[in-house]
């Protein structure tokens, strides 16, 4: 119990810390966004993809209205499932409960409109990806089991700053709850003329930096996305 006390509050202080910087939704409402609440919805085989971004787009109107901050959807275009990605930041656990704890039941008319679904809570431990830009890649990493956090942490970071420096400002953030031991990259691009060129950049610091560098990769993914509107 007391290292997860120490981990909880070392991660709270890193998002404290990126808090300062420009949120990516470029909120009129000041809030530290610490946390962010992300879920991922498959597209079953024979369903309309329109019908379920309606759907999805719906649901995040509602968790907004539910006290959730500044939430948001993209939409896969290359690599992993076929599947939407939507997301709401928090400040604290204090405001999750408050939104959480006052849930109403779904309707008994309900119905299920996508595959698979998995939910994740995670730390915003860095804050550098300051405007909306309309594609996001999703790097996600995973380190061996017999490293420390710490250590884990440490290779995420050195992997993290060859993104933020290629792509000119990413996010990163770290598991706290849910599926996947996770530290996910959030990094945008305006077209994939853009891409490219953030591509040869990132090329580049890793033939002259990492190629050599044991970091101690267990699971790595890539998800490149178009921001939903």
């Amino acid at each position: 119990m007391k290292h997860i006390l120490s981990f909880c509050a070392f991660v709270i202080s890193l998002g404290l810390f990126a808090a300062h910087h420009e949120e990516l939704e470029n909120n009129t409402t000041m809030h530290e966004n610490n946390f962010v609440y992300i879920s991922t919805y498959t597209q079953p085989a024979g369903g309309n993809p329109e019908t379920l971004k309606k759907s999805l787009l719906g649901s995040i109107s509602t968790l907004e209205k539910n006290g959730y901050n500044s939430c948001g959807m993209l939409r896969h275009q290359f690599g992993g499932d076929r599947s939407f990605l939507t997301y709401c930041y928090f400040d604290d656990w204090d405001q999750f409960a408050k939104i959480n704890d006052d849930g109403a039941p779904l309707p008994s008319t309900y119905r299920q409109l996508y595959g698979d679904h998995t939910d994740k809570l995670a730390a915003v431990v860095v804050r550098n990806l300051t405007k909306r830009t309309p594609y996001v890649l999703e790097a996600k990493y995973s380190f061996g089991s017999y490293l420390t956090n710490n250590e884990s942490r440490a290779n995420a970071k050195i992997l993290f700053d060859a993104y933020d420096k290629a792509f000119g400002g990413c996010n990163m953030t770290e598991h706290f709850w849910g599926p996947e031991l996770t530290w996910n990259f959030y990094c945008g691009y305006d077209s994939y003329a853009d891409w490219g060129k953030k591509v040869d950049a990132l090329s580049t610091i890793h033939e002259a930096e990492l190629a050599d560098l044991k970091l101690d990769v267990k699971d790595h993914s890539d998800h490149l996305m178009i921001r939903v509107n």
